[in-house]
C-alpha cells in the first residue's frame, strides 16, 4: 500500500459538495497533490481496487465529484499517467484493470439502475458511472488505445463490465465501447454480439447497444 494513500484519498474525496459549477478544484486556492505519473498509477489502482470499502463513508456526491476531479482536465488529470511510458506496463495494466472493481463493487452498489442517455434521474454518483470513460478520454484514454496491450486491457474491462447485472453499469461500458469502435470497430461489434446473445434486454438498452455496435452512441 502506498504510505499516502489516505493522504490521497482525503485530498480527493473528503470534500463539500455545492454544486457542479462550484467544485472544490476550480477555486484559486485550492489544495494540490504533488505526485509522479508512477505514484499516481499506483494510487489509482488502490483506490479503485479497494474502493468497495474505502469511500464508503464518504457520500454519493462526494464520490462523483472525486471522480470527476481524478479522471478529467479540468480537474487533475491524473489518468493521463495510465498513459506515461515512464511508468511501467504492468503496473498501468494493473490500473487498468481495476476500473471494473469501479463499477462491480461502487457504481453496482450505490447507482440508481437508469439510463444516463436518457437523462433519467438517479443516483448523484450516476454521472460518473454513465460518464467516466468520456471524462477518461480526454485525460489519456485515446493514447491508451492506440498500444495493442493497453487497448485489450480496456476492452476486457469494458466485456467483464457488460456482466454485471445492472442497468447503469452496463450504459456505461456500451457507451465507451461505441466511441472505441471508431479504432477497434471488429473487436467492439464481437463483444457486443457476445453480449446480446447471453443477455435479455429491455427495449432502451438494447437500442443503446446497437448503436454502440456501431459506433453512433454520443
Amino acid at each position: 500500500m502506498n504510505s499516502r494513500y489516505q493522504d490521497w484519498l482525503k485530498h480527493a474525496f473528503d470534500h463539500e459538495v455545492t454544486d457542479k459549477i462550484s467544485q472544490w478544484y476550480f477555486a484559486e486556492d485550492a489544495p494540490l497533490f504533488e505526485t509522479t505519473d508512477n505514484e499516481m498509477t499506483e494510487l489509482i489502482s488502490q483506490t479503485f481496487l479497494n474502493v468497495d470499502k474505502d469511500l464508503t463513508k464518504y457520500l454519493d456526491e462526494q464520490i462523483d465529484q472525486g471522480i470527476w476531479y481524478l479522471a478529467g482536465t479540468s480537474g487533475s488529470d491524473f489518468m493521463s499517467a495510465l498513459a506515461s511510458s515512464e511508468v511501467p506496463l504492468p503496473k498501468r495494466l494493473e490500473a487498468i484493470g481495476s476500473i471494473y472493481y469501479l463499477y462491480s463493487d461502487c457504481f453496482a452498489q450505490r447507482c440508481a439502475e437508469v439510463l444516463g442517455h436518457l437523462s433519467d434521474e438517479g443516483s448523484p454518483l450516476n454521472s460518473s458511472c454513465y460518464m467516466f470513460w468520456d471524462i477518461f478520454r480526454f485525460s489519456g484514454l485515446e493514447d491508451i488505445l492506440k498500444n495493442k496491450e493497453t487497448q485489450d486491457a480496456v476492452l476486457n474491462v469494458l466485456e467483464k463490465t457488460l456482466a454485471i447485472e445492472h442497468v447503469a453499469c452496463r450504459e456505461g461500458a456500451l457507451h465507451e465501447l461505441g466511441h472505441t469502435a471508431k479504432s477497434c470497430p471488429e473487436k467492439v461489434r464481437e463483444i457486443i454480439d457476445v453480449f446480446l446473445s447471453k443477455n435479455k434486454l429491455d427495449d432502451n438498452l438494447m437500442a443503446y447497444a446497437l448503436k454502440a455496435r456501431e459506433g453512433m452512441v454520443l
